[in-house]
């Protein structure tokens, strides 16, 4: 029972998380609940502020940019929030599937099995600790932007360029109330953006660990058909074989299915937004010396990084369980197997994978492409500035 209540112990800490950002999939599906409402009205003015700093200064076209430098970051949070309330049902559907269907099902299965799910279960927690500790880290270091500007140049900053309407930066009341503002702005986004990127990075690995099983039975099967005499009558055992291979298989594909669902317009909304984060990032760069665009560049980069880079995973395990089917000595099935084998051949035809909301397959091949776009804007902006 060790992965079955490690994940349980995963599943609370997410929980925790889900609490603070008031997006309860697991407790409160669906349900707009007090921490629902505040961190709503906190959104709202991030965006009512937005819009007043960038007409306060429209003249100043570096001013608006790096007031505009967080907007992609806020958007797509706000749309992340938005997909876990809209789709909490099929989340929790996916949670069971973990827990039950794939990791409380082979309790007791091959030791090969067993080692996939112990393997993916300390990938798993290493993950989790990694993006929490990373995410902090980050939040942390770009709070203390203001401290140390003000340590070098003697310098008073605000965390944010935004400015809050009726607020006066220039008191030390007004600048208060602005940093308070700002701070728990910072808190609701980094414990929503640990919440959302790793609940893809967990679902991912859990789906190859879906694959992964499938593929090993598969191999088993294909071991009892070659020592299998064909006159002879089929075996209970190899028949359970069988049966459980095709279960593997529909619970993958189902599993597959259910995450394009959740994370389509999840990854279409961190693409487009990463990519207006980062052209409006290397403008800065290019045009001035401000610090914090150097984070926000390095910060969406990596985020974007890796959901193209967890995507083309899925996508070569998808193509090892095709390769797997096709290889598989189908001949030497009995008749009433070869006609469920055929069946099984045209499901794996239909190619389950993640994409972009079905506009770009999250593999190499459409990151290297992202990659090549922005490297023609630098480029063409480095051109413009020389």
């Amino acid at each position: 029972m060790a992965t079955v209540e490690s994940f349980r112990k995963l599943l609370k800490s997410l929980i925790n998380c889900s609490k603070v950002i008031g997006v309860e999939i697991w407790t409160a599906p669906g349900k707009l609940l007090p921490a629902s409402y505040f961190l709503f009205s906190q959104v709202l003015v991030y965006y009512i502020s937005t819009v007043y700093t960038v007409r306060k200064y429209s003249g100043d076209t570096l001013r608006m940019m790096k007031v505009l430098i967080t907007l992609g970051t806020t958007v797509q949070l706000s749309i992340k929030w938005w997909i876990g309330h809209a789709k909490a049902n099929e989340v929790q559907i996916i949670t069971n599937e973990i827990e039950v269907d794939l990791l409380g099902r082979f309790e007791n299965g091959s030791a090969e099995a067993d080692q996939l799910k112990h393997r993916t279960g300390r990938i798993v927690w290493l993950l989790f600790r990694v993006s929490t500790i990373s995410m902090t880290c980050a939040s942390v270091g770009f709070g203390l932007y203001p401290l140390f500007v003000y340590m070098i140049n003697g310098a008073v900053m605000p965390l944010f360029m935004f400015e809050l309407q009726y607020i006066d930066l220039n008191t030390t009341t007004g600048y208060v109330m602005n940093l308070v503002f700002l701070v728990n702005i910072v808190i609701l986004a980094t414990v929503g953006a640990i919440l959302s990127d790793f609940m893809f990075f967990m679902n991912s690995m859990y789906a190859i660990a879906n694959a992964d099983i499938f593929i090993v039975h598969m191999h088993e099967l294909e071991i009892m058909l070659n020592e299998r005499n064909p006159e002879e009558k089929l075996q209970s055992n190899l028949r359970d074989q069988w049966i459980m291979c095709m279960s593997d298989h529909q619970q993958t594909t189902s599993f597959l299915s259910l995450m394009e669902d959740i994370y389509g317009f999840f990854s279409l909304v961190q693409v487009v937004m990463g990519v207006i984060t980062l052209c409006d990032g290397m403008l800065l760069v290019a045009l001035t010396d401000w610090y914090p665009s150097y984070c926000f560049l390095l910060a969406m980069f990596t985020q974007m990084s890796i959901y193209f880079v967890i995507g083309h995973f899925v996508e070569l395990k998808i193509h090892d369980m095709y390769d797997k089917v096709i290889s598989m000595p189908w001949y030497k099935l009995p008749p009433k197997e070869q006609k469920e084998f055929g069946l099984l051949m045209c499901r794996q035809q239909r190619v389950t994978t993640f994409t972009a909301c079905g506009l770009m397959t999250m593999n190499f091949e459409a990151y290297m492409s992202v990659l090549r776009a922005l490297y023609q804007f630098f480029v063409m902006l480095m051109q413009y500035v020389a």
